[in-house]
């Protein structure tokens, strides 16, 4: 029988960047063999991501381009959870990033984003019975395009690198769990 014990102890811990929306964590470690170490990670708010479905069953796809990777990609709409419950970040990041409001949600599922390098936890939320009578925000995040995709033209997206983002994957997939279970039901 397997007993989960973790791999590494914290002995002392030091913030080494911090702003507003994250903190840099460098901790000092013992594993048990007795080997110390150091192990650095981040700090960051909660996140969310929405699968916004048309009555078509299309889902709808924003293009953005991130600083980090400097790249360009298909995501779904999403943003920080801004120490919100994550259902409500999800209505306001919606509208926000697109103007849509929907009447329908549902909690489809949450993973960690990079749990090996970040505490952040992400929401996936399901929205539908969409009406375009939000406001979009003015913000410094600019996206190139956006509009509905078939599920077809997704897996060609992601086919073509098109869809380079993890939290949209994984978003994309809580979805397909989803279908696949309404489906057989």
């Amino acid at each position: 029988m397997m007993t989960d014990v973790p791999s590494k102890t914290k002995v002392s811990s030091r913030i080494v960047y911090q702003n507003p929306w994250i903190t840099i964590h460098e901790d000092q470690t013992i594993s048990q063999d007795g080997n110390t170490g150091i192990y650095g990670y981040m700090e960051s708010r909660d996140s969310c991501m929405v699968v916004v479905v048309d009555d078509q069953e299309r889902l709808y796809l924003v293009r953005g381009f991130r600083y980090p990777s400097q790249s360009f990609g298909w995501e779904l709409p999403g943003g920080g959870g801004d120490n919100e419950d994550l259902l409500e970040a999800s209505k306001r990041e919606l509208e926000e990033e697109t103007g849509i409001i929907a009447q329908s949600w549902q909690k489809l599922g949450e993973a960690y984003v990079c749990n090996g390098l970040l505490t952040e936890k992400m929401a996936v939320c399901l929205a539908q019975e969409l009406s375009f009578t939000g406001r979009r925000e003015q913000s410094d995040e600019l996206f190139s395009d956006m509009r509905f995709f078939t599920l077809d033209e997704i897996d060609d997206l992601i086919r073509n690198g098109e869809i380079n983002d993890c939290q949209t994957l994984a978003g994309l997939h809580y979805y397909q769990l989803c279908e696949r279970i309404i489906h057989e039901i």
